[in-house]
């Protein structure tokens, strides 16, 4: 089992994001954009270089235009409006600007996934039980040696080699279970 920390840890040299924390984070009507923000807080005054890879971007700015067009169109109605008209256009200068911070952070590095590593995402997939997305999220975290993640899910808890830090109080819980 990974090795499980509180948002009030102290920080490691090297981090990766997940989606689900970036998601908290930019999203105020986030369950935990509060501790995500405070978290970012600490990051942004720390020395720690963190990471995050185009497959992120993509789960981000997916999750980020539903909500923005369930909160314009209604809940659920996301393939409904998508599907009948150009709704996401109103929301991507939101995203440029975001893109565009993250590009120019002087201590955040987005990294792309090398095609070679689709056999050790599969071998994730088989061993820890991972779905393809985190597979290949595991698969870069070790491409560029980082064994810390910030996460809002419970979804790497079977890769013991893994530190994770979170705020989500039934992933802390398992950390004072043996």
């Amino acid at each position: 089992m990974a090795q499980i920390r509180s948002f009030n840890a102290p920080l490691p040299p090297l981090l990766y994001w997940d989606a689900s924390f970036i998601v908290n984070f930019v999203y105020e009507g986030g369950l935990y954009h509060r501790q995500t923000a405070d978290f970012m807080a600490r990051l942004d005054a720390s020395d720690t270089i963190s990471f995050f890879s185009t497959l992120t971007l993509d789960e981000v700015y997916f999750i980020l235009l539903q909500v923005a067009i369930e909160r314009d169109h209604g809940p659920r109605s996301f393939w409904r409006v998508y599907n009948a008209d150009p709704v996401i256009v109103p929301h991507l200068d939101a995203l440029d600007e975001l893109t565009e911070e993250w590009i120019t952070h002087p201590r955040l590095r987005i990294v792309a996934a090398d095609p070679a590593l689709s056999l050790d995402a599969l071998a994730n997939m088989r061993h820890y039980h991972l779905l393809p997305r985190d597979a290949f999220h595991l698969a870069m975290m070790r491409q560029y040696g980082i064994t810390d993640l910030v996460t809002l899910d419970a979804d790497f808890l079977a890769v013991p080699d893994l530190t994770l830090f979170t705020c989500v109080p039934t992933i802390l819980a398992q950390a004072a279970t043996p």
